[in-house]
């Protein structure tokens, strides 16, 4: 027994560091690397791509409706028994005053044919077809709004892991900082020179940055498996992103909205466009329609199966060809009533293309003023890391000198850790104030229509 239990151990510790060495890395150097990955891979990406090829499917089968209809038929038929008629039994020599049974037809039939029919005038047609692109249109829209907000939700989860990524480095730096100063205490409380009390704020403070970090590192890995997810790679796979976003140049926002380009507007802008057509569609019902047809069949007879005496056997052909007009009359009000609804819904639209103009105005303004603010703060919050950090370091050495007591340092600490804090949150609302100018100002949009034009 303890021969297998040794050899499974053997195993484990030869299999196990394999399979970690084996594990995938991908390394991504730049955000737009990132983002064309995301687009050839996301899932309801090419769910959106595949709605559009069942548009477009839709639409050819419409637009079929307007080409001939041709129906091929054959058939056989076999008068096993035949019907029979009763007729005077005197016609055929009989006794007069009775009846006798006689059988019409023959037993065996066969019949094919071809019918044509052509649609000539249909107005509720031609409005479907104009119905059926503007839905075409629609969903291409959805397929680059679906794209639109991939890019977004990847450049915001780009930026929260490399926030938390640069947010544990600097818990780790303070965590660091802390147990040094834990050792050097140490060593003053058994010369008498501090309170107990006062390594014990220390470790307080060591025990609470511990858990800063611990959640940062949480919150990280949270952030990494949702970049997964959108970049569609599995969860065992390791991703290393190259460039930080904060050391890259802002991408072209401009100052100007341009609502006519802003996807969810084009998008609700289309949906009206769609609803007109739908009363359209509806009035059409009300005017006739036009079709032609044609038809040409044969048949024929026989009593003998399969015997093509021409004694015996007789055949004949036979063709119609003709114009039929369809036209309205009355239909309870139906046709009025799903009118209205139309009407009703095309109202709705208009009035939700208002309410969604003043929140992307709204948006743009938001975003504008945040983007500025943040970026002033960045430079402002930056400085006051920087002195933040030199206040520390002069009070830590006066405090090793003895000449700066612990509330001092403690004091210089935790400003440090709010002047890195304040850092990280300008940093961050910087960057996703960025990405929601781009998209309210309809400039996203436009970068991705021409992306090798924006780089």
């Amino acid at each position: 027994m303890n021969t297998i239990i040794n050899w499974i151990i053997t195993l484990m510790l030869t299999v196990v560091p394999y399979m970690l060495s084996a594990q995938e890395t991908i390394t991504f150097n730049t955000l737009e690397e990132t983002i064309g990955y995301a687009i050839e891979n996301n899932n309801n990406l090419e769910g959106a791509r595949i709605d559009q090829e069942i548009i477009q499917a839709q639409i050819a089968e419409v637009k079929g409706r307007t080409l001939p209809q041709i129906n091929g038929n054959a058939g056989f038929i076999d008068n096993f028994s035949l019907q029979e008629q009763q007729l005077p039994a005197e016609v055929f020599g009989g006794e007069p005053g009775t009846t006798i049974g006689v059988a019409f037809g023959n037993r065996y039939q066969y019949k094919a044919g071809v019918s044509v029919q052509q649609q000539l005038l249909n107005f509720q047609l031609f409005s479907s077809i104009k119905s059926t692109s503007a839905l075409s249109e629609l969903r291409s829209l959805q397929t680059l709004v679906t794209t639109q907000d991939l890019i977004v939700n990847i450049i915001q989860t780009y930026v929260q892991v490399q926030v938390f990524e640069k947010q544990v480095d600097l818990l780790q730096q303070n965590f660091d900082r802390t147990d040094n100063l834990i050792q050097i205490s140490e060593a003053k409380l058994k010369e008498g020179i501090i309170k107990k009390l006062d390594l014990n704020q220390l470790m307080v403070n060591r025990s609470n940055l511990k858990t800063q970090i611990e959640d940062a590192r949480f919150a990280t890995n949270q952030q990494m498996r949702l970049f997964k997810v959108l970049l569609q790679i599995p969860m065992t796979t390791d991703v290393v992103l190259i460039e930080k976003l904060e050391d890259r140049n802002p991408y072209p926002l401009g100052t100007e909205l341009l609502l006519d380009a802003n996807l969810e507007y084009q998008q609700i802008d289309k949906s009206v466009e769609l609803s007109i057509i739908d009363q359209k569609l509806i009035k059409a019902e009300y005017l006739p329609s036009l079709s032609a047809n044609f038809g040409y069949n044969y048949l024929g007879q026989a009593n003998e199966f399969a015997n093509f005496d021409a004694n015996i056997y007789q055949g004949q052909w036979s063709g119609t060809w003709g114009v039929s007009a369809s036209i309205p009359i009355f239909d309870g009000f139906q046709r009025s009533n799903r009118l209205k609804q139309k009407e009703f819904a095309t109202e709705q639209l208009e009035l939700d293309k208002e309410t969604l103009k003043l929140n992307i105005e709204k948006d743009f303004g938001n975003a504008k003023e945040q983007l500025l603010l943040s970026n002033s703060q960045i430079e402002s919050q930056k400085t006051n890391m920087d002195l933040a950090q030199e206040n520390y370091d002069g009070i830590k050495t006066s405090y090793n000198e003895g000449v700066a007591n612990l509330t001092e340092l403690l004091d210089s600490e935790f400003a440090l850790r709010q002047a890195q804090s304040n850092y990280l949150n300008a940093l961050l609302q910087s960057k996703v104030a960025e990405v929601t100018l781009l998209k309210s100002s309809g400039r996203l949009s436009q970068l991705i229509a021409n992306p090798t034009t924006n780089n």
